[in-house]
């Protein structure tokens, strides 16, 4: 057969194939169960001719991927905004925020390995002030229990704890009128009380307190300097500690104690140089309070290194909190007596970073204080002077900074926080009232918090917020 008669031919069958779709419904014929139904004319064209090309831009999952990357973009440009301009941000060296990513990978993994940060200050920090606050938020968020530190042979009462002491025994302190030692063993809280007789303990949970500091499952007693033994009874258990031999002249009784309990009693005997002691859960965070009244911050260089670097390993210390200023303050007013302060400041953060090398350091600094000032309370005139000078010490020995002063207002805030009604600070204008100290606790919390999540999105590409 020719060419030109196939062609024919092609062309006849699509003619008669063209006349049926043109008389054939649409929608076809039915007939019982059967039904018989033949393309349209456009059917049949666009069978034959090439439909038109995909439509540009990115695949569904391209798409996906790209939203979801600008969702991270804005929570990351909304951490920055803040972390630029927000006065209660924190302040890094050369603006690097990775350096808490090592504090925050060990909260995060707070549940298989307990957590422990010092939270060292002057008299702001009484009575559990402002550490309370930020322990009860990070125990809630990662886990833990109990108040931490606690001061050894005297009555002591705090926002979350009571405790009694059948003796008020003599105590060396690196800070105050307290007794000085030449070898330096304070201990971590600076201060030790000598035992040589029989001490009954009493320690328990405020009502009001409904933190998860309220409940504890261990007590750990910290001592060195033994004599013979010492000798450690709570109900039934009874534990004996031998001369110690550590380098760091630290010795440890621990005893466990029935879950959820909030009061504890026990008994101490023997001769030795007691620490302090512990009330924690046996993972999650704890936050030691130790407050130093009338110390400036410049006393850690006297605190046994060997002891300070025990009890960091020990106790996996990831974070180190010096929040002092308001004592220099009256005495410091000249830019030589602020600029030695800020020498002063730089060499106790470098040494705690030598001491501690597993823990970063903040260091908080004072509050607003007023003073009178032509018969008007205001700012202390040199107050400005003495922040910027403590956060370029702290900055410039590798610590971070968070500004206190910035945080409440700036100047003249603190006049504003005596007259708020619930009172937020005391008439003496220098210390915060326990709501005012909530209020602080409280804001640096959110604070650390908020880093701690732009760490999670910059790790993990995820957020809590």
């Amino acid at each position: 057969m020719s060419s030109h008669k196939v062609l024919l031919f092609i062309l006849a069958v699509y003619l008669l194939l063209a006349g049926i779709c043109l008389v054939f419904p649409e929608e076809g014929l039915h007939a019982g169960s059967v039904s018989l139904r033949f393309p349209t004319i456009r059917e049949m064209a666009e069978s034959i001719i090439p439909g038109e090309p995909e439509p540009e831009g990115p695949s569904p999952e391209e798409l996906i991927r790209q939203q979801l990357e600008a969702i991270k973009q804005s929570e990351q440009d909304r951490f920055e905004t803040y972390m630029r301009e927000s006065p209660s941000r924190l302040y890094f060296p050369n603006d690097d925020v990775a350096l808490f990513d090592s504090l925050f990978n060990a909260l995060d993994n707070a549940g298989s390995k307990h957590v422990r940060i010092l939270h060292y200050g002057d008299s702001q920090l009484e009575e559990d002030r402002i550490t309370s606050t930020i322990r009860a938020g990070l125990q809630e968020k990662f886990g833990g229990g109990g108040p931490g530190l606690l001061p050894f042979g005297r009555p002591y009462y705090t926002l979350c704890v009571s405790q009694s002491s059948t003796a008020t025994l003599r105590r060396n302190m690196v800070f105050g009128e307290g007794g000085k030692r030449s070898d330096g063993r304070y201990g971590v809280m600076g201060q030790c009380a000598r035992i040589d007789t029989s001490v009954y303990t009493t320690v328990s949970s405020v009502k009001s307190n409904q933190s998860p500091s309220r409940r504890f499952r261990r007590l750990t007693l910290l001592a060195g300097n033994v004599g013979g033994s010492l000798n450690v009874k709570c109900g039934s258990k009874q534990v004996k500690l031998n001369p110690v031999t550590e380098a760091s002249g630290v010795g440890r009784i621990v005893i466990n104690l029935p879950d959820s309990s909030t009061s504890v009693r026990f008994s101490t005997w023997g001769s030795a140089d007691i620490y302090g002691f512990q009330l924690d859960d046996t993972l999650g965070v704890s936050v030691d309070n130790i407050p130093m009244r009338g110390c400036s911050g410049t006393i850690f260089t006297r605190i046994s290194s060997s002891q300070l670097k025990e009890y960091a390993d020990h106790d996996n210390v990831r974070l180190v909190i010096l929040q002092f200023g308001g004592n220099a303050m009256p005495y410091r007013k000249g830019s030589k007596a602020i600029s030695e302060y800020k020498a002063s400041i730089e060499k106790q953060i470098r040494h705690i970073r030598t001491v501690i090398p597993g823990a970063a350091v903040l260091f908080i600094g004072p509050s607003d204080m007023s003073t009178s000032v032509g018969g008007k309370m205001q700012t202390y005139p040199h107050l400005p002077m003495m922040v910027d000078s403590l956060k370029a010490a702290a900055l410039e020995s590798g610590a971070a900074y968070w500004d206190l002063y910035q945080a409440m207002g700036g100047k003249d805030s603190m006049v504003k926080w005596v007259k708020a009604r619930p009172q937020l600070a005391g008439t003496d204008y220098v210390h915060f009232t326990p709501r005012g100290a909530e209020a602080m606790g409280k804001m640096f919390f959110e604070s650390l918090m908020l880093y701690y999540d732009y760490y999670r999105l910059r790790r993990y590409g995820i957020s809590d917020r």
